[in-house]
């Protein structure tokens, strides 16, 4: 309903409420009147039905006006399929188009999951969204995703990654080969890994770095050609730490692996020992952070498909970190997300959306070109943070501004810096504020005269001043909206009440941690004696010493 039918109907109530307190008030005064006035009687029931017609006329206008706006928002709703809807204290917000992209900026506790989240997420459950959900305090939103999903009548399947409870888990294999046509998405996977253990290469990539990228796409790429049934993390992180000549010995079997490895290669050959531990130093150092036995358990199984809005099969994935481990799950929840966005983002595809709470905790490659490249493919991006500093600070001055300028829609909460105060006071622009000064003069010789004059100055004022967002409370949100009913609003947005919970499901464990993580290692050993075992017994073998030996490591 718009705010303009709405004062149409309390206008109508109004009017009939003046006529029924005029009517009741006109009765007894003509029924007092009568004996002196003829008709007095007749004058006082005609009065009397003249009210009563009135109110029931008002009454039978509001319910056409009713029916009227209802077949209006079944006309719109036909229109904008997709569209979501905010409630506030000043009418609701609708996102006719939400895969323009939406900008979440405030604090903590101002409000952002209970009264931007929680209402997005519940119009991609009635609308019929598929998805990816980042949950930086698992299990708080994806509880609420999956009780959402559940209250619908045909819900989608909702698959979760437990990151702290792996045995409570689904397990996925986002290094499956199908998800690796060409070497290209090999290298892209890559730096989703290393850009989150190195921070330090978001920035300023330099040489070791990229020769750890280089190694690291080359252990993927190895697994994927030569061995495609143990193309998984596990092996990966596996193959990774092994010694560093049996590593590389490794990868020259593959023609492209040696090509990834060049520069290395050329190094070992050349003697330079300490160039080629430091490369590869490089990555075992970054890459032991998450080679441990609960990861490798969690990416070892394959229970569901990244092809997150494949139209056969439509699913919903949250991923669950936690704020005290958050830097060690980032480069596993960056790797899951930049495999599904990359098929996601394909025309033909079901709508769908990525939801990033505290998207800052993450650095995803090419996330700046997701919201304007996925627009057309019905790909909606929320990017939610607490403030635009911790954009900065993970992606840079440069890419921080192209994400925030390729969301089109932004809710500004309560911040606490200044400088982004300023900012948010900045996107909605100034008006003219008139002053009007008068002036006047009286002589007292003359105190019949005088001079009397106004003046008028003209400023220019914030439509916001920038300290409003440091003292806004909370659920309040400023912002602006594109293809909406409000392209502007300034308003105290209504909490939902949170779904009926329904208790996430427990996914039966598979086997012991420790024993796979075991196992993945032997396995990895057998290639690295495969290929590298010497034919021939070296010059310096103790006797009855296994040549391949030193290309293993001991389970």
């Amino acid at each position: 309903m718009r705010r303009g039918q709405l004062r149409d109907y309390r206008g109508c109530g109004c009017l009939a409420l003046l006529l029924l307190l005029f009517g009741m008030a006109l009765f007894p005064v003509l029924v007092h009147q009568a004996p002196k006035v003829a008709g007095g009687v007749v004058l006082a029931v005609g009065g009397l039905f003249v009210c009563i017609a009135s109110y029931g006329l008002c009454r039978f206008s509001r319910y056409i006006l009713e029916r009227v706006s209802r077949f209006g928002q079944g006309l719109r709703a036909d229109r904008h399929p997709y569209s979501l809807e905010l409630a506030t204290t000043r009418g609701p917000i609708r996102l006719y188009n939400p895969f323009r992209g939406i900008l979440v900026v405030g604090a903590a506790g101002s409000g952002k999951s209970e009264s931007i989240a929680l209402p997005l997420m519940r119009g991609f459950a009635q609308k019929g969204y598929t998805g990816v959900l980042y949950d930086f305090k698992f299990p708080s939103l994806t509880g609420d995703m999956y009780s959402l999903l559940a209250a619908r009548q045909n819900p989608l399947p909702h698959y979760f990654l437990n990151f702290h409870d792996p045995l409570r888990s689904y397990r996925v294999n986002p290094l499956h080969p199908r998800y690796l046509p060409h070497t290209g998405y090999a290298r892209e996977y890559a730096t989703a890994i290393v850009s989150n253990l190195m921070r330090e290469s978001i920035r300023r990539p330099d040489f070791w770095t990229r020769s750890a990228t280089d190694l690291l796409t080359a252990c993927i790429w190895y697994l994927r050609s030569e061995h495609p049934e143990m193309c998984d993390l596990p092996h990966v992180l596996a193959l990774v730490t092994s010694p560093d000549e049996a590593l590389l010995k490794t990868l020259k079997q593959n023609e492209q692996c040696a090509q990834m490895t060049v520069s290395i290669l050329g190094a070992l050959e050349r003697g330079a020992e300490n160039q080629v531990s430091g490369v590869v130093g490089t990555l075992q150092g970054a890459i032991a952070q998450i080679n441990t036995p609960e990861i490798c358990y969690l990416f070892g199984g394959d229970d569901f498909s990244l092809d997150i809005n494949d139209p056969e099969n439509p699913i919903v994935l949250s991923l669950g970190s936690h704020p005290s481990l958050a830097g060690t799950y980032a480069p596993l929840c960056s790797l899951v997300i930049t495999v599904a966005t990359r098929l996601m983002n394909q025309p033909g595809k079901h709508h769908s959306f990525l939801l990033l709470d505290e998207g800052p905790t993450l650095f995803i490659p090419h996330l700046d070109l997701l919201p304007n490249t996925a627009r057309s493919n019905r790909v909606a991006t929320v990017f939610m943070c607490q403030d635009l500093a911790q954009m900065v600070d993970m992606y840079g001055t440069e890419k921080a501004d192209v994400l925030s300028a390729a969301l089109n829609t932004h809710f500004y909460g309560r911040v606490s810096s200044s400088k982004t105060a300023r900012f948010m006071s900045e996107q909605f622009g100034r008006y003219d504020q008139v002053y009007t000064t008068s002036s006047a003069s009286r002589n007292w010789r003359q105190w019949l005269g005088g001079n009397e004059g106004k003046s008028e100055t003209v400023q220019e004022r914030d439509r916001i001043r920038a300290s409003a967002f440091l003292r806004f409370p909370v659920g309040r949100f400023a912002g602006i909206a594109v293809e909406s009913n409000m392209t502007e609003f300034n308003a105290q947005f209504r909490v939902p009440a949170r779904p009926p919970q329904v208790p996430l499901p427990q996914p039966t464990a598979e086997g012991d941690m420790l024993e796979y993580y075991r196992r993945v290692r032997r396995e990895v050993n057998s290639l690295l004696v495969a290929v590298d075992a010497p034919q021939e017994t070296e010059p310096g073998k103790r006797a009855g010493q296994d040549p391949a030996s030193r290309f293993r490591l001991d389970v």
